[in-house]
């Protein structure tokens, strides 16, 4: 009896701890990349560098739907391009990216080896613009004059 009471207490302890966060939500990075590098090398690393099955894909509304294959399991994934600008007003391509029923660092590496293969591929991204410094303010043309003066 006092060993089944252990076990439970202990399950109870440890299972949570083993629960990874599932991809609930999505994972995002931007690029500075073009639409078209961005696509076409997405569309390579998933169905030549991982060689998962592309079920859909449509480049003008920018998604592609493939099955993410893991110890003989497939898992639903999908990737979306949206042509945005960052903070700055450059031009940025933000990827979405969801694998169902898996951990996000799993979105997390396919995204990190999206990154990488633009560089190789690409080269270094095209810097994002620095804002433009604020213009001077004017001088104050009441500046200089006495308020108490007296005004003819």
């Amino acid at each position: 009896m006092r060993a089944r009471t252990l076990l439970v207490i202990w399950l109870g302890v440890l299972a949570p701890l083993g629960m990874t966060s599932t991809a609930a939500a999505r994972t995002s990075d931007a690029y500075t990349y073009s639409f078209d590098q961005t696509w076409r090398a997405a569309v390579r690393l998933i169905a030549v560098d991982f060689r998962f099955p592309i079920n859909d894909r449509d480049e003008d509304i920018g998604y592609i739907l493939f099955q993410y294959q893991e110890g003989g399991r497939a898992h639903h994934g999908s990737l979306e391009l949206v042509r945005s600008q960052d903070d700055n007003g450059t031009p940025v391509v933000r990827v979405v990216m969801q694998v169902n029923a898996m951990p996000s660092y799993v979105e997390r590496h396919l995204l990190d080896r999206l990154r990488r293969k633009l560089t190789d591929e690409y080269g270094t991204p095209p810097p994002s613009r620095r804002p433009e410094p604020a213009p001077p303010a004017a001088p104050d043309e009441d500046e200089g004059e006495d308020e108490d003066a007296p005004t003819e």
